[in-house]
Parts: structure tokens; C-alpha cells; sequence
């Protein structure tokens, strides 16, 4: 194992636009949870005269970083506790 890829960070909030699934809450909760969920990066795609912009996320089911955030009409990520598989 001396050729490890993967590190592990921690990530602090962001700075500018993010979407808080209260995974971080989830987390803290959680036994032995210590409430730090790394957040990603997601791109919210141009669209007529709005430019391209970065939106930050921290909900542990995103599949897509790439499309419509949901202030311009994009999907809102899934937030733990409301999983639709789990009829909420």
C-alpha cells in the first residue's frame, strides 16, 4: 500500500453560493459522527445571457456535478432522511 491515490481532507464551509443538505447535521448525529461532511462542487451550466457559475454542496447522493442549479431551475439535492426510495 504504498502507492495510495486517495487522501483524506478536511473541508471547511465554503465561501459563495452552497446548498446545505443537513448531511452535516446527520453526521454529528450519527455515533461517533464528528459532523464534518466535505462538500463538492458543483456547475451550474451557462444559459442565454447568464454566465457559467460554481455552487457548493454537501449531500452525500449527488450523481451530476454538471447542470441547473436550483435556483435556475435545476433539481435540489437529495437531503438525508428524505431519500425518495424511502417514500418521503
Amino acid at each position: 500500500m504504498a502507492n495510495l491515490i486517495l487522501r483524506e481532507i478536511v473541508v471547511e464551509r465554503p465561501t459563495g453560493l452552497f446548498y446545505d443538505s443537513g448531511a452535516s447535521i446527520v453526521a454529528s448525529q450519527a455515533a461517533g459522527g464528528n459532523g464534518l461532511v466535505p462538500y463538492h462542487k458543483h456547475t451550474c451550466l451557462a444559459e442565454g445571457d447568464r454566465p457559467e457559475h460554481a455552487w457548493w454542496c454537501n449531500s452525500p447522493y449527488c450523481a451530476s456535478l454538471n447542470g441547473l442549479c436550483p435556483d435556475h431551475g435545476g433539481r435540489e439535492p437529495v437531503r438525508p432522511g428524505e431519500e425518495p426510495w424511502r417514500g418521503r
